[in-house]
């Protein structure tokens, strides 16, 4: 913690500094929490808690569909709204809540721009409906592949949003849950990573900024009031 202190008192009165050394802190959290991932998931898929998932996209005892219509694995959105709401009794018998850490859709053929492809996610067991807070929208990996990285925590409900308009219609391959990653995949910054790449240790470095700001104020009024509480005592003396 010392050295934590020196190293910032060394950077206060250098902007560029202290710019540069949020970046190198957010820049080796960040790895740490790539490396972390990659052994708690390892731990996990040892011990049987994370398992990789594979449903065909034809199976009609997978999902609970809503406004969906399916034809073996082609499928028309039949409102804005169309719904698929996994049965979590195929990925866990007895519905026993899962370690559900990445949802992967193969999806061809689509006819339209599906717009937005969500995932919602339950993550208490008294979670009567889905909400719009537990929620995380695609990243697209390739050419018809889109996936879904979920929290590192139990699941309780897991429902996939295909898209946004009324008469998409698609061919879904398959649903593959915690589909393995490599770490050059992990590695690979993601869009609202690179957003917080280039905010996040520029607000960090104002704040600090603000705060060896207010610190010196303080500093310096306790030195004047000292300074002062000595002068009176001084004119005393001379009294």
């Amino acid at each position: 913690m010392k050295r934590l202190w020196k190293l910032l008192a060394s950077v206060r009165g250098n902007g560029k500094r202290l710019i540069a050394l949020c970046y190198a802190v957010f820049l080796a959290g960040s790895l740490v929490s790539v490396l972390f991932g990659v052994a708690e998931d390892g731990v996990r898929r040892l011990a049987g808690d994370v398992q990789t998932i594979e449903i065909m996209g034809d199976r009609t005892d997978a999902f609970s569909l809503r406004d969906l219509e399916q034809d073996g694995m082609w499928y028309t959105a039949l409102s804005v709204d169309p719904r698929m709401d996994l049965d979590l009794s195929l990925v866990s018998p007895g519905g026993a809540p899962v370690y559900v850490r990445r949802v992967t859709l193969y999806i061809e053929d689509l006819n339209m721009d599906p717009g937005e492809i969500c995932v919602f996610y339950k993550m208490r067991p008294n979670m009567e409906e889905y909400d719009a807070i537990y929620r995380v929208w695609a990243h697209r990996d390739a050419q018809n592949v889109y996936s879904f990285t979920l929290p590192r925590c139990k699941m309780y409900g897991i429902r996939i949003d295909p898209g946004m308009f009324a008469g998409l219609h698609f061919r879904l391959e398959r649903v593959v849950l915690n589909e393995p990653r490599s770490l050059s995949d992990r590695l690979t910054p993601t869009r609202p990573y690179l957003l917080a790449l280039a905010v996040v240790p520029l607000l960090a470095a104002s704040v600090l900024h603000w705060v060896f700001c207010a610190w010196d104020l303080l500093a310096e009024k306790r030195r004047g009031k000292r300074e002062q509480a000595a002068s009176h005592q001084e004119k005393g003396r001379e009294k």
